[in-house]
């Protein structure tokens, strides 16, 4: 298996990637920036990196490889096929509330906040 190693990071592209881990609300950019960082800085290789981000190593290959050759754009999701949304911002909002509500209300008492009576085993 060939061995992929991105070479040291300019300032620019370590502030880039920094950026990304630390400040995206998607967790797969937030990983997929690690891997980068992981290979440039500690010199780790792809097996390794698998091990830490809890993935295959040949994922680690993909995105090392498509930052090498795109750059921070090569981590980003690619446009997907299909139809676009036709939701509103403010229906998935409302949506997503309705639902955490009513998985909250259907959890059995003592899990989402209340105090479980203890009883004595015996």
């Amino acid at each position: 298996m060939k061995r992929i190693h991105v070479p040291p990071l300019t300032d620019e592209q370590l502030t880039e990637l920094e950026e990304l881990y630390q400040k995206t609300q998607k967790p797969r950019y937030h990983t997929r920036a690690l891997i980068v960082l992981l290979s440039a800085e500690q010199g780790y290789k792809a097996e390794d990196i698998a091990q830490i981000v809890r993935g295959s190593h040949m994922t680690v290959l993909r995105w090392l490889k498509r930052y090498l050759a795109e750059g921070i754009e090569g981590l980003k999701d690619a446009p997907r096929p299909g139809r676009s949304t036709t939701l509103t911002e403010a229906y998935r909002k409302r949506l997503l509330e309705v639902v955490r509500r009513r998985a909250l209300l259907r959890r059995p008492a003592g899990e989402h906040g209340q105090a479980r009576a203890q009883f004595p085993d015996g």
